[in-house]
């Protein structure tokens, strides 16, 4: 039992990043595009560009009126010298953020949230290009940083199917994170229930369907429970709901688990953001190679 914390996991996955980023005759270069006067935001960017420029990325932080964001994200996909673009989210809070996040170019989005990534996700598409097996479709950021979390701590097998007989929960079904983690984890091999504020859902191989489970039975049965529910207003889940031994991830702003949940699960992640950025990273590195491959020793 204890503690998870996530930037101890992200230093080792740092390290081989960092090797990595000085075998390139190019340096990489991201671009991040803020479009807020929020101070927490601006903190976040700041914290994001000097990690990027720790490893050895070139790291360019732009702030821009929201408005002339589009153009901005327009202009970034045509520029050679950048390899990747990271945007800050929220901008608008609205259906304004899908359609900004789709605009970025499928070789430059590091965070791997447009359409065209989290797509092959939900065809369980695992490549890039078809029939080219070394050049390995992107995963979205937090999503992806769960999944090394748990094989960290021994929690996701190998082979085919590395989550076989486990059930999880997921309390977020979000288009960036909840929904592409849950047809994850469903294709290695876990039965995952999916909520949020239109209800519960059961992921089977990828696939949704209705269930009448609710909240209380997930949790019962579940190995795993994943949150990121960013209002204050959701119930916390207690120990008194969960199984023993299970293993309990949060990443929202908030803490979406009672105390006592530290003590009593076999392990508990209270923060995933550190990881986040390092996986970003390593997707900024996954498409420099998948399609800048001419600049690369």
């Amino acid at each position: 039992m204890g503690i998870i914390d996530p930037v101890q996991i992200a230093k080792k996955y740092r390290n081989a990043i960092k090797k990595r980023v000085a075998d390139f005759k190019t340096p990489l270069k991201v671009k991040g595009l803020i479009a807020t006067d929020d101070k927490p935001s601006l903190s976040y960017a700041n914290a994001t560009k000097k990690a990027f420029e720790e490893i050895g990325f070139q790291y360019e932080l732009k702030k821009v009126p929201r408005l002339s964001l589009e153009s901005a994200i327009l202009f970034a996909n045509t520029e050679k010298e950048t390899h990747g673009i990271f945007i800050y989210f929220p901008v608008f809070g609205n259906e304004e953020d899908k359609y900004l996040r789709n605009l970025v170019a499928p070789e430059k989005d590091i965070e791997a949230g447009s359409f065209f990534w989290t797509r092959k996700l939900s065809k369980n598409d695992r490549y890039a290009f078809k029939n080219v097996q070394d050049k390995k479709a992107l995963i979205p950021c937090t999503p992806l940083a769960i999944i090394k979390i748990l094989a960290e701590v021994k929690s996701y097998g190998n082979g085919r199917k590395p989550l076989s007989d486990k059930t999880v929960t997921i309390f977020n079904r979000s288009e960036v994170i909840g929904r592409p983690l849950a047809v994850l984890m469903s294709n290695d091999g876990a039965s995952v229930f999916s909520f949020d504020e239109h209800g519960p859902l059961l992921f089977k191989d990828g696939i949704p369907e209705e269930t009448e489970y609710g909240r209380a039975d997930a949790l019962q049965f579940s190995d795993i429970v994943v949150t990121g529910v960013p209002s204050a207003k959701f119930r916390k889940i207690s120990i008194k709901e969960l199984k023993k031994n299970v293993i309990c991830i949060n990443f929202s702003t908030n803490q979406n688990f009672d105390k006592n949940v530290e003590d009593f699960a076999q392990d508990f992640v209270p923060r995933v953001g550190p990881m986040t950025v390092t996986m970003c990273m390593r997707n900024a590195i996954r498409l420099y190679e998948n399609y800048f491959h001419d600049s690369a020793i």
